[in-house]
């Protein structure tokens, strides 16, 4: 199993990790969640589960995974899929880092995509060019990760936002998002990001 995404992202750089996001590659996540005797809740579409840890946050065990996008902005078809493809599927470069737990203890910082380095960089890099116009949220939450950390827009990004604006209104994901960028630190830099980037319509 691996610890992947945001929690990598922010240890690296020295902060708290918020977001736990465990990566199962095989294995029954609906049991392993309820053997570990704390609350949980179990998602059947994409076969994910959400367990509360005794501090209060929140621990999501996630079954390795491919997607395809039939509908742009619509919900993602997931299928089965190794470590290395679940990483694939995320949304930046430097949110598709892993640390990877062997039986044995050991752990491994794995980086498919060059996201160590864009970390380096406090780059903010889609994964690939179709990214915002299968799914506009990831704009947004872009947004409010340069907001947060001080991270700059790659031109990969920049050049998909219109991308983002075209399918905002069949993205039902944009508007948590927005709502999550309410709750930032600092929502208005995180308003101005997006505005600076073209996307003020949103």
């Amino acid at each position: 199993m691996a610890l992947v995404g945001g929690a990598v992202r922010d240890a690296l750089l020295g902060g708290t990790p918020l977001d736990l996001d465990v990566v199962i590659p095989d294995g029954d996540v609906e049991a392993l969640a309820a053997a570990t005797g704390l609350p949980s809740v179990f998602h059947p579409a994409f076969g994910n589960a959400t367990v509360t840890l005794p501090d209060g946050r929140a621990a999501d065990l996630v079954r390795a995974r491919r997607e395809s996008y039939p509908v742009p902005g619509g919900n993602p078809v997931p299928m089965p899929g190794t470590l290395a493809d679940d990483l694939r599927r995320r949304d930046f470069a430097l949110n598709a880092l892993a640390l990877h737990l062997s039986p044995t203890g050991a752990r491994t910082l794995l980086d498919e995509v060059g996201g160590l380095d864009d970390l380096r960089a406090r780059v903010l890099r889609p994964l690939h060019a179709a990214s915002f116009h299968e799914d506009a949220s990831r704009l947004v939450r872009g947004a409010r990760l340069a907001a947060r950390l001080d991270l700059r827009a790659h031109p990969d990004l920049l050049a998909q936002v219109p991308d983002a604006v075209a399918v905002a209104d069949r993205t039902p994901r944009l508007w948590a998002e927005l709502r999550l960028l309410l709750h930032e630190p600092r929502p208005g830099r995180a308003a101005g990001v997006l505005r600076d980037w073209g996307a003020g319509a949103l």
